[in-house]
């Protein structure tokens, strides 16, 4: 506030004189300004409505108890623009908060779903796997009895190591299946 306005301000409240004077000036500020800035959608109004209630109340004289009313309805109105502002701004603030609890709520559905979706992919190629090492013993065994170990030993040595191999990856992979 500019000196200027400043002077100008002390001088509105420095020309209103006794009881009558101070409640006019508290009915203007109420049933005017108050009202307004208490519709406005913008804080700012009402903040600034707050600071003239309190500015009212510390340029009001004499203290009387007449005077002193006056203050108290004052300082209930600035107090009440104060808490109109406060009580928009946590509202904004739970809203943020419930907002920000709901997508982190759909997100973790979104990756527990993409984890089931893995966990189901990778159940599949396990199985898929498990028939191929099942047909692939079933063909080593077929081929294995059909030679004669004095005829190839280290090739049947080889079919005798695939097929342990097969048989303990297949284990395996039926172990990760049923866990």
């Amino acid at each position: 506030m500019s000196q200027d306005t400043r002077q100008s301000a002390t001088d509105d409240w420095d020309r209103i004189e006794g009881i009558e004077g101070w409640t006019r000036k508290l009915r203007s500020l109420l049933q005017e300004d108050a009202a307004l800035a208490a519709k406005a959608s913008d804080t700012s109004a009402r903040l600034a409505m707050s600071e003239r209630l309190t500015q009212f109340v510390e340029h009001s004289f004499p203290n009387t108890d007449a005077i002193k009313a006056l203050d108290a309805i004052a300082t209930r109105a600035a107090i009440g623009m104060l808490e109109q502002t406060i009580d928009e701004r946590l509202r904004s603030l739970v809203t943020r908060n419930l907002e920000l609890a709901t997508l982190t709520k759909q997100l973790e559905v979104g990756t527990d779903d993409a984890h089931t979706a893995a966990a189901s992919i990778r159940l599949a190629r396990a199985e898929k796997t498990l028939t191929a090492l099942n047909e692939g013993v079933t063909m080593l065994r077929e081929l294995r009895t059909s030679l004669k170990p004095e005829d190839d030993r280290q090739l049947v040595a080889s079919i005798d190591r695939a097929m342990l191999a097969t048989q303990a990856v297949r284990a395996l992979l039926e172990r990760t299946r049923v866990g």
